[in-house]
């Protein structure tokens, strides 16, 4: 009696040191995504053509590792350079122009 709540309750307090992560990870990693069952989570994972598509948890150091394969990164740059076009302090003036 108890024994279902108390899994529940480590399984959520353990669930708390895994962070999310979406990852394509290339076919060469395959040993990644066997890391990823062991410590961690797969939510989703579909074989896609660039790689191993993988949304899951796993724990703040892995994710470090892997951030290069982090899909959410790649379109990170891009954002980063638009946003250095915009004249801020043209903004702060009242006098920025949308481009």
């Amino acid at each position: 009696e108890g024994l279902g709540d108390f899994v529940a309750v480590v399984e959520d307090a353990l669930s708390g040191l895994l962070v999310p992560v979406e990852l394509e990870l290339p076919y060469s990693c395959g040993d990644v995504v066997n890391t990823i069952h062991e410590v961690g989570s797969i939510e989703t994972i579909d074989y896609r053509e660039n790689g191993t598509y993988v949304v899951g948890r796993v724990p703040r150091s892995l994710a470090m590792k892997l951030e290069r394969y982090n899909v959410a990164l790649v379109g990170a740059s891009s954002k980063e350079d638009s946003e250095s076009e915009i004249d801020w302090a043209a903004i702060g003036r009242g006098r920025h122009t949308a481009k």
